[in-house]
């Protein structure tokens, strides 16, 4: 399945009704999307309240023609919001899709699993070939060559047990892939990146036309200059921290998706080792994995059938 069909899915009302995979996409995009929304709304209150302390400071000066400034202020904020919020709709679409992407990402593995179960049922002649470089090593390294020794021995006419390699066999809890979550960190960092240089130049930029406004507008004093200047340092303080928080937020967030992943990864390495080892009513029972359901079932039909072919070799084996 290409992007583009993967895309289409995760907007189909239809599908999020009945398809896990389809809500676990669009769940963790949202999510993704939502940090960016969130750090948006903090930088507003905050230069919001700033701003205010601006109108307070000229009023209590008493300046001359504060209500004309006063005016101008709230017309040219009104203006700055709406010109902006376009801006921020736009982005807050492409992180969505970037964060659909990366969910879409997190599955690949089990969905190359389960995609070549479903096509080798059909086609015998079927290739299993992963790409070892952006899934989880463990377990697409096992899955080769567990469904490459099976492919043989089914050509063989024999499905016997078999022993596992010794790099497979000291494996009894989940394996932290250190490459795959470093690579899928990378890019939701990187939307954080964008996103923080996209806050950065909106509320600075904001900020500095009022100054420039103020300038115009209010009499050229001392005071005046400084406390707007001091301002923008605070300003840009606060824009960082803010950031600083958003950085968290996503590596918190990318530990969660890799933990959704991780575990399951692990269930079905253990199953397929523990089939190939001979204890062929082996299947995948994961609990609390419901948008892993579809593939896990794909590789349990898949077992299935080599059960039966082990019986009837089995079979005649003992007719012989």
């Amino acid at each position: 399945m290409n992007f583009s069909s993967v895309l289409k899915n995760a907007f189909n009302f239809k599908l999020m009704k009945t398809d896990e995979e389809v809500r676990f996409r669009l769940i963790n995009g949202l999510k993704i999307a939502s940090i960016p929304v969130l750090t948006c709304f903090v930088l507003i209150i905050f230069l919001w309240v700033l701003l205010s302390m601006d109108l307070v400071f000229f009023k209590s000066n008493g300046y001359e023609n504060f209500e004309e400034f006063n005016e101008v202020f709230y017309d040219f904020i009104v203006s700055k919001l709406l010109e902006f919020s376009l801006l921020f709709i736009a982005h807050f679409a492409m992180t969505l899709i970037f964060g659909i992407y990366i969910s879409e990402l997190l599955l690949r593995p089990f969905r190359v699993i389960g995609d070549y179960c479903e096509k080798f049922l059909e086609d015998k002649s079927t290739s299993y070939d992963p790409d070892f470089f952006s899934d989880l090593k463990l377990l697409t390294r096992f899955s080769e060559w567990f469904f490459n020794t099976i492919y043989i021995s089914e050509q063989n006419g024999s499905l016997k047990p078999i022993d596992v390699p010794n790099k497979f066999t000291r494996i009894h809890k989940p394996v932290f892939e250190t490459g795959f979550f470093l690579q899928f960190l990378f890019l939701i960092l990187a939307t954080s990146i964008v996103s923080a240089i996209f806050f950065f130049e909106v509320i600075t930029g904001v900020h500095d036309q009022v100054v420039r406004m103020a300038f115009d507008i209010l009499p050229n004093k001392y005071e005046i200059q400084y406390f707007l200047l001091y301002q923008s340092s605070v300003l840009n303080n606060i824009i960082v921290g803010t950031i600083i928080v958003q950085i968290f937020a996503y590596i918190l967030l990318s530990i969660n998706l890799y933990k959704k992943v991780s575990t399951p990864a692990f269930g079905v390495f253990a199953t397929m080792r523990s089939f190939i080892k001979g204890r062929y009513d082996s299947r995948v029972h994961l609990i609390g994995y419901s948008y892993l359901r579809p593939q896990c079932r794909k590789l349990n039909k898949y077992l299935s059938e080599m059960q039966k072919s082990l019986h009837k070799t089995d079979k005649n084996s003992f007719q012989r």
